[in-house]
Formats: structure tokens, sequence, C-alpha cells
């Protein structure tokens, strides 16, 4: 079968493997969809804070066999999406809502997300993520469940009022996610700040806020003093971390900024800790998601008040997941999602 494999060197290629050997308390599901997540990106192209040799974790796909510790009848052919982590929710962290830092919050699968055969381990079984999808949902909304999970872990981080505004600075996947549910929310205004024009076209078509190139003086208008309203959240979406200078200027006093976009091991960023101080800003960081983010995700998009179908540009078979990694990297897509036909 196939299967993607990064390599030490970080090359990386889809290779043919062996079909993965099933455990009595193990369940091997058929893929049906995986997205291409920053994170990926970051990993194979970059020198990720959190790095992984496993390439996709937002994974649907179908139950085709189980172990001999289950009922074949019970499992066999349901759809389901996999949420690759699971805490123990018993440890220190897991007992003070720390569940990501949980040391059994780990990469789950095998031989990961991007291919043709995927076992699941005793670990995500025991510890129940494995949800079934709708008939309604496909598999490519299903694989957005994970991100859209993360999304709401971190907004719950937060404190949001009804009518406050919100900047979100890069305007990806994850940036476009938020913008929906701050939309959802309610939030009053939404900046949406990149420096790629074809996303911030895309944010345009879609109506999810005033988009703002941040290579512009347009951003630097939001910090001057006779401003209307500076923002009460920001939300920095990206990798670059030099936006959280511009951010401690623009966000208003007593605001909060809110860090999703995984930096690169070893990156420094000098910040005056006088205006933090003075300013009372809070900030927050976010990582992941746990079971229950990735059951409120996946009924929104049941109910289809968030709409993912509107942020997935491109679907590639397996066979071309390589080229859709490279477009993804390269931005020349929004949501890439590798599909197996």
């Amino acid at each position: 079968m196939k299967a993607l494999k990064l390599f030490s060197d970080k090359t990386f290629s889809l290779i043919d493997v062996e079909e993965p050997r099933l455990k009595d308390k193990e369940i091997l599901i058929n893929l049906g969809a995986c997205g291409i997540c920053g994170s990926d990106i970051g990993n194979i192209f970059g020198n990720s804070c959190k790095p992984s040799i496993n390439i996709g974790h937002e994974v649907t796909g179908t139950i085709i066999k189980v172990g001999s510790n289950f009922k074949k009848n019970k499992f066999e052919g349901k759809r389901v999406f996999v949420n690759i982590h699971a805490p123990c929710n018993n440890c220190y962290y897991c007992i003070h809502g720390n569940e990501t830092m949980c040391e059994k919050f780990l990469d789950n699968i095998f031989p990961g997300g991007i291919a043709e055969k995927i076992i699941l381990s005793e670990w995500i079984i025991k510890n129940k993520s494995i949800f079934e999808l709708p008939d309604s949902m496909s598999f490519e909304e299903g694989a957005m469940i994970e991100p859209l999970a993360c999304c709401i872990r971190g907004w719950k981080k937060i404190s949001f009022i009804k009518n406050d505004s919100v900047l979100i600075f890069g305007i990806g996947p994850i940036g476009i996610l938020f913008a929906m549910l701050a939309k959802n929310y309610g939030a009053s205004q939404i900046y949406c700040v990149d420096i790629n024009q074809n996303r911030l076209n895309f944010c345009k078509k879609m109506n999810l806020g005033i988009c703002v190139n941040g290579n512009t003086s347009e951003l630097n208008r939001l910090s001057e003093v006779d401003n209307k309203r500076q923002p009460d959240l920001i939300i920095i979406a990206t990798s670059d971390m030099t936006v959280i200078k511009k951010s401690i200027d623009i966000i208003r006093n007593g605001g909060t900024i809110l860090i999703f976009g995984e930096p690169q091991k070893g990156i420094k960023v000098n910040i005056d800790l006088n205006k933090i101080y003075s300013k009372e800003i809070n900030i927050k960081t976010t990582y992941a998601a746990t079971n229950k983010e990735i059951q409120e995700a996946l009924h929104l998009i049941k109910i289809k008040e968030i709409d993912v179908n509107k942020i997935i540009t491109h679907r590639y078979n397996i066979t071309h997941s390589k080229d859709a990694i490279e477009n993804a990297h390269r931005r020349e897509v929004i949501k890439a999602i590798i599909i197996n036909k």
C-alpha cells in the first residue's frame, strides 16, 4: 500500500509499505480524507518547535477490519473521524485542564495520516477518540473537524463579549476558521490581515471582514490613538512571530492576544514588556484540541453553522499528495485535502 514518509533529511515521498498488521485491540481504517495542516508544512519545510515525523492528522476513513477483541458487525463499515491525540484525563495536567500537555497526548496512528490504510491504536479506542460521521457529512468535511476543534479550544481561552472586535494575523485555513467563529459569536468587526493577496481576495469573496494587507500603512492606522476603536482580541494564526510586536501596539488596553500559529524552533522576538504591563495585555497560547472540542466542531459542521466546504479549495488523490504539500507550501491553495479514491 502507499504511505507518505518524511525522512530525517526533511525529504518526503509517497512510498510502498507493507499493510499494517492488526493487533487484538486495534482497528484498521481505509483512508477517506486527510487535510494538509500548516504544522505539516512547518515539520517538512521548517524547524518546528513541536517536530513530528508523522505527516497528516486530520483523518477520516472507513473501518475495514477490527482486532479479535471487537465485534465485526459493530464496527466494520462505519465512517469515522479520528482524533489521533488522546490524553489520559487523570494526570496533573489533565486535572488542571491542560490535557494537551499530558505525556500520553501523542500521535497514536500508524503509519501516519496520509496512507491508504491506517491502524488506530488501542489507546485511541480506549479513550473514545473515534467519532462516527453523520451520513450527511463527507469525508472531506470530516477532515475539517480537527482544525475547527483546535480553534474552538483556543477561543475558550479568551474573554470575548458579543460585539467585541477581532483582528486575525494570517488568513490561511486556521485564520479563516477563526474569522468564521468570530462572525458566529457576534464580533462587531473582523480584520483579516495577511501579506498574500490571493488569500485576501479569497476572504473578500467570503465576506469575512475588513481585509488588510500587512505590508501597507493601512495596518498602522489601527494603532493610532485617535482610531475609533482598537481590536479587543488579536489572533496570531501565522508562524511569523514578528507580528507580536505589532499586536502589542494595536491591541486595546486590557485586550487579549492569542498565539495559535506554531513558532519555529528557537525563534526570538524583542518585545517591550513595559507596554504589556502598562496596557494590561493578556497573552494566551493554544495548541491542539481535546475530544470535547472535537464533538463541538463535529456538531457545528453537521448543522452547517460553520460551512467548511467554503474553505476546501483543492482535493488531491493520495497518489498526488506530494504535489498537494508543495502547493500548500507555496500558498497556491487555501486548504488542500488528500482523498483516497
